[in-house]
């Protein structure tokens, strides 16, 4: 047999399976680094996400707080001493022993589309009188109604529970703290609030951070 009719060697058959399989390696290598990254990249995108929803609907509420329609609060008549109380004290807010959130109450008044029932209507002519009812009610030709929520969010197992109009929904999960400050500005005063996700699969953890100024005069903190 002459040298050009020869065929590889068990050298050469050995060198090039090394090389196969390295190259082997490396392409697995790169398809679970590839799978890792997507699966961080989606993870990071629906934290995002949750965090927007959350933050969202806290905003609103926020920024409705104290609002009690066209009179000021000393000229509302008021059906109960329990009444007068809480719209005194329309934003209220309960921590943990560690500085989290456990609980924020806001009189709040009711956004477009709302599901649930209202907890208090303020009925007023806007110039000299406004009253408050319980529950919902429409306006007549000599009156505007403006509908008002009680808002309850609280953290309970990780999960960001909101009570509204009579429902209790879960708004997100994965919830590792969430932090609300109210804060005196100059003449008015805003919430600071910091929201922590923790998502326990990939082992991710983002921060959200943003401050709310209130609308209203509310009492200080």
């Amino acid at each position: 047999m002459s040298r050009l009719q020869r065929g590889f060697g068990l050298l050469e058959a050995l060198l090039a399976l090394a090389i196969g399989l390295m190259l082997l390696a490396a392409a697995g290598q790169v398809l679970v680094s590839s799978q890792q990254s997507w699966r961080l990249q989606g993870a990071s995108a629906r934290l995002q996400e949750d965090a927007r929803l959350a933050l969202q609907r806290l905003v609103q509420d926020i920024r409705m707080t104290g609002v009690f329609g066209c009179l000021a609060t000393h000229a509302i008549d008021f059906p109960s001493a329990a009444a007068a109380q809480a719209f005194a004290a329309p934003l209220q807010i309960t921590r943990t022993t560690d500085g989290r959130l456990a609980s924020l109450s806001l009189l709040a008044g009711e956004l477009p589309g709302a599901a649930g029932a209202p907890d208090w209507t303020v009925l007023s002519d806007c110039r000299t009188w406004a009253k408050v009812l319980a529950g919902g009610h429409l306006a007549d030709g000599d009156s505007l109604a403006f509908p008002l929520r009680q808002q309850h969010y609280r953290v309970h197992d990780g999960s960001l529970m909101l009570s509204s109009g009579g429902l209790n929904a879960r708004l997100i999960d994965n919830v590792k703290g969430l932090w609300i400050t109210q804060v005196q500005a100059g003449e008015g005063q805003r919430l600071d609030i910091r929201l922590q996700l923790f998502e326990p699969t990939q082992q991710l953890e983002q921060q959200y951070e943003l401050s709310v100024a209130l609308r209203n005069r509310l009492p200080a903190p």
